[in-house]
């Protein structure tokens, strides 16, 4: 038996199925099927799994690519995409985000077989270099480091991250939102969003900011902050936001 854990994730249950049962066939009984992206999300949560087989055309409001976003910041695993689909825009699509390889429907014993073994080969050998050659690093260019200084009037005001609750854009400016005031900025969401550490901070909608460790309650539409301000969710948001948060449900 191998211990890897791979999760499977399509809508199609056959074949999710037949890929399972392929890979216990190869050793492989630590394995997991998830049909929608909610459900993979609360897999990969709870077992980490070591490699994830992916259709990329997943019924529902975001697509494997999408999803395979989504993942690579949640879990360190490679990625294979199962596909019947060979369109160019598909394909470039996909490369952006590094994928570890390509299944192509329909898929055979052998097919599944050389990609499980080559890609946890790669990887075993990816971390067993990375162990090797790590070394303490402080990838933040900044000597302040738990705090943005905010130009207000003539000077810049020192903000503490965990004092700014969310930032709202408003035009052509953006006002951010702290325990002490509202600062209204000239720049773009964008440009926030780059300058706000992003294990802080995630943008939860087009116009919305939020810190994290503000929040006191979410639903799928909206966040509730400490502050008691309410903030609107995106619907293309809202598994990215989930993926952030460790969370416990019923079921």
């Amino acid at each position: 038996m191998k211990e890897e854990r791979i999760l499977i994730v399509e809508d199609d249950i056959s074949i999710a199925e037949n890929i399972q049962e392929i890979l216990e066939l190869l050793g492989y009984v630590n394995t997991d099927i998830a049909n929608s992206a909610n459900q993979c999300i609360k897999i990969i949560k709870k077992y980490r799994p070591d490699l994830i087989f992916m259709d990329i055309k997943l019924k529902g409001d975001k697509d494997g690519i999408e999803l395979g976003e989504i993942l690579k910041k949640m879990v360190d695993a490679p990625l294979v995409y199962v596909t019947s689909y060979s369109d160019p825009t598909i394909i470039e699509r996909a490369k952006r985000i590094n994928p570890a390889g390509f299944i192509v429907k329909p898929f055979n014993t052998n097919d599944i077989h050389a990609i499980v073994e080559i890609v946890l080969y790669n990887k075993r050998t990816k971390l067993a270099t990375d162990v090797a050659a790590a070394v303490p690093t402080n990838d933040n260019p900044y000597l302040v480091t738990d705090a943005v200084f905010i130009k207000a009037d003539s000077s810049f005001e020192r903000v503490p991250y965990d004092d700014i609750y969310y930032v709202e854009a408003n035009g052509n400016m953006v006002t951010v939102y702290t325990k002490k005031r509202e600062f209204n900025i000239r720049k773009s969401m964008k440009e926030i969003e780059e300058t706000l550490p992003s294990q802080l901070f995630l943008r939860v909608q087009k116009s919305y900011i939020v810190h994290l460790g503000q929040i006191e309650s979410f639903s799928t539409k909206e966040i509730t902050l400490r502050s008691g301000a309410t903030v609107q969710v995106g619907r293309q948001y809202y598994n990215s936001f989930l993926a952030k948060l460790s969370t416990i449900t019923e079921s």
